[in-house]
C-alpha cells in the first residue's frame, strides 16, 4: 500500500519510485529519474552525457499516522561533451524540492499550512522534521515573505482598525515592546504589523503605503487612544482624504464607564469601612453585578443589586455609577444617530452633575472629547471587534513560540497566520430580554 501511494504521488514528478523501507522508525522512500531519457546541454544545445547517479537525502512531509518520512533522490549528474562549452556538469533538476534544499517542496507546503493554523512553532516544526531552526526558517520565510505584501494582498480597504499589543514585556534591563496592528475592521485580516504605538510610529507607516490604497480608507477605527486620533488628523488631506473619518470603538468606550462605576466602588468601600473589599462586604459582593447589564439581571440579581447598595453605598455615589453606565451602554442601543446623539448628551449631563462622583467627572470630559468619534462610530456602525478578534491570534502566535525578540519574524509569523482571507462564518444571533431601568 506504501508502493502504491508512493508510485502515484511521485509519479506525477517525473519520478520513479525504486523501494520503500522503514528504518529506525522512518519510512524511507527511494525515487530516481527513469532511464533513457534525452537531455541536452543549455549553453550549447548538444546532447549530455551521463556521469552517473548521486543520492541526495531529503525531509519529506510525515507519513500517514504522524510517522517521518524521508526521500532518497538518486538525482542523475550530466556533463556537456564539448569540452569548449561553459556548462560543463550539472545535476538533474525536479519539482520535488529546490536546489540546495534540505526538505521537498510538500514537506515545506506542511509545515507553512502548521504555521498558519497556530498549530506549532518553527523550533517544534523542525524537530519533527528532523532539521535544523534555520534550515526550516529559510524554507518558511519565502511564503511568509510573499504574505507582507499588504496593499496588494488585501486590496483596497474602507475601514481601518488599529490596535496594540505588547511584543515583550519589560525587565531590568529592557523596556516593554509595542506592536500596532493595522486590521481590515470589515472582514478581520490582519494588513500589516508596525512596531510601536505613538503618534510617530502610525504616520511613519502610513507614509510607507501606498498613496492610491491609503486614499481608498474611508474611516479609522480605533480605541480611545490620542496618540492614534492625533496621528490620523495630522494625516488627513496630506496622505489621507480630507473626508477620512475617525469612529472609536464601542466597547472601550462602555469600559470606561465600567472602570469608573469599579474605581467608585473602592473608593467607597475604603471610605465606609476603612479597607479593602473583603468577603461579607456588600459591595466587595456585589462587584460583577455592578458591570452586568440590566436587561441581563433576573429577579435574584435586582434584589441581590439593591441590597448590596442599600448597605453599601450610603451616599448613593455607587448608584449614580452605574446609572451613567447604563446611559453611556443605551448610546449604543439604538441605530438612529439622533437618537444616540440625544443619549450621549444625557449621558454627559448626567456625569457633569454637581454633586456627582469624582470619577463621573473624569468620564465626562473624556466622553466630550470623544464625542465626535462617538458619533461617527454610530453612524458608520464602524468598530474594532474584528480588531480584537486579531489581536487575540496574534497573541496565540507569540504563545506557541514563547516569546518573540526579532521583530521582523514576528510580523512575518503574524502575516502568514493571521493576514490571509478568513473563512466565512454565520452570524450568531443574538437574544436577549430587555428589562426596566434600575431606578424605574
Amino acid at each position: 500500500m506504501v508502493q502504491d501511494s508512493s508510485a502515484v504521488e511521485f509519479g506525477a514528478l517525473g519520478l520513479e519510485v525504486t523501494g520503500v523501507e522503514e528504518v529506525g522508525g522512518e519510512v524511507v522512500v527511494r525515487v530516481q529519474s527513469p532511464d533513457g531519457q534525452a537531455v541536452f546541454c543549455d549553453g550549447c544545445g548538444r546532447r549530455a552525457r551521463s556521469k552517473g547517479r548521486r543520492e541526495v537525502v531529503l525531509r519529506d512531509a510525515p507519513f500517514s499516522g504522524g510517522r517521518p518520512q524521508q526521500v532518497v533522490w538518486n538525482k542523475r549528474v550530466w556533463v556537456c561533451p564539448d569540452a569548449h562549452c561553459a556548462k560543463g556538469s550539472w545535476t538533474e533538476r525536479s519539482e520535488l524540492a529546490g536546489p540546495r534544499r534540505v526538505l521537498t517542496e510538500r514537506a515545506a507546503r506542511w509545515a507553512v499550512g502548521r504555521l498558519a493554523a497556530v498549530e506549532g512553532s518553527v523550533a517544534s516544526l523542525a524537530r519533527q522534521l528532523g532539521v535544523a531552526w534555520h534550515t526550516m526558517w529559510s524554507h518558511i520565510a519565502s511564503a511568509a515573505e510573499q504574505a507582507a505584501a499588504s496593499s496588494r494582498r488585501v486590496g483596497p480597504v474602507a475601514k481601518l482598525g488599529f490596535d496594540e499589543t505588547v511584543m515583550a514585556s519589560a525587565s531590568r534591563r529592557r523596556r516593554r515592546r509595542f506592536i500596532t496592528a493595522a486590521v481590515d475592521a470589515d472582514t478581520g485580516r490582519v494588513v500589516d504589523v508596525f512596531e510601536g504605538r505613538d503618534s510617530a510610529d502610525l504616520r511613519k507607516w502610513v507614509s510607507k503605503q501606498a498613496r492610491e490604497w491609503v486614499r481608498a480608507v474611508e474611516v479609522v477605527c480605533i480605541d480611545p487612544h490620542e496618540g492614534y486620533r492625533s496621528a490620523i488628523r495630522s494625516l488627513r488631506g496630506d496622505r489621507l482624504r480630507a473626508g477620512t473619518q475617525i469612529a472609536v470603538d464601542p466597547f472601550h468606550v462602555v469600559r470606561l464607564a465600567n472602570q469608573a462605576v469599579d474605581r467608585c466602588r473602592r473608593r467607597t468601600q475604603n471610605d465606609t469601612t476603612g479597607h479593602r473589599g473583603r468577603k461579607g462586604d456588600p459591595l466587595y459582593g456585589a462587584r460583577k453585578l455592578l458591570l452586568t447589564g440590566q436587561e441581563r439581571l433576573d429577579a435574584t440579581g435586582w434584589d441581590r443589586l439593591r441590597a448590596a447598595l442599600d448597605a453599601g453605598d450610603p451616599y448613593d455615589e455607587v448608584a449614580d455609577c452605574w446609572e451613567a453606565k447604563e446611559k453611556v451602554r443605551a448610546v449604543f442601543k439604538t441605530a438612529g444617530p439622533d437618537q444616540a446623539a440625544a443619549r450621549l448628551d444625557d449621558a454627559i449631563s448626567w456625569c457633569q452633575a454637581p454633586e456627582a462622583a469624582p470619577e463621573l467627572h473624569r468620564l465626562a470630559r473624556t466622553l466630550k472629547s470623544w464625542q465626535t468619534e462617538i458619533h461617527t462610530s454610530i453612524a458608520t456602525r464602524a468598530h474594532n471587534g474584528r480588531t480584537e478578534a486579531a489581536n487575540a491570534k496574534i497573541k496565540d502566535i507569540k504563545r506557541s513560540a514563547r516569546g518573540f525578540r526579532n521583530f521582523t519574524n514576528y510580523r512575518l509569523r503574524i502575516l502568514l497566520a493571521a493576514g490571509q482571507k478568513p473563512r466565512e462564518t454565520q452570524p450568531a444571533t443574538k437574544i436577549r430580554t430587555r428589562r426596566p431601568s434600575f431606578n424605574a
